[in-house]
């Protein structure tokens, strides 16, 4: 079951390791995810496995539109489905916030994310040329990706 974490010290410190193992040096700091946290706008769903936090994603809502900002799964975690449950919680909280659209940005050579994020709805809507200023993909051009949200009846 993925769920809503909270704003504690534990909480980040995990969030912190599984970025550093996920995306290396590449990995969001302690104070990003801390900014996040304390932004009101933003949400962190994660799974939680025997109390460790094993995938996450963070979502950014600012009035119709939900900015998917982040997504790691720990490698010994992945092709288990829990990207995709990441994706849909991210979905439906932006859902109950009546958000019309979700948004982010993708490398364009991280094939397993696009194919995830395809998977779960979203589209490829323009390329965004040098988006990331480092990257460990060949390239630093990124997919925008925006997947059309329908309140449930």
């Amino acid at each position: 079951m993925i769920e809503k974490l909270d704003y504690t010290m534990q909480n980040v410190f995990q969030l912190v390791n599984l970025e550093k193992q996920v995306f290396g040096k590449d990995a969001w700091t302690i104070g990003n995810i801390q900014g996040e946290f304390r932004n009101k706008f933003s949400h962190f769903f994660a799974k939680v496995e025997d109390g460790q936090i094993v995938a996450y994603g963070c979502l950014r809502i600012m009035f119709e539109e939900a900015q998917i900002c982040n997504i790691a799964v720990l490698e010994s975690h992945r092709r288990q489905g829990l990207g995709t449950q990441i994706v849909q919680s991210l979905l439906q909280c932006a859902r109950e916030e009546h958000c019309l659209f979700a948004e982010l940005e993708v490398n364009t050579a991280n094939t397993p994310a696009v194919e995830l994020y395809k998977k779960c709805g979203f589209q490829v809507e323009g390329i965004r040329k040098n988006f990331y200023r480092k990257s460990r993909y060949p390239t630093n051009d990124a997919y925008t990706m925006i997947c059309r949200l329908e309140e449930e009846q």
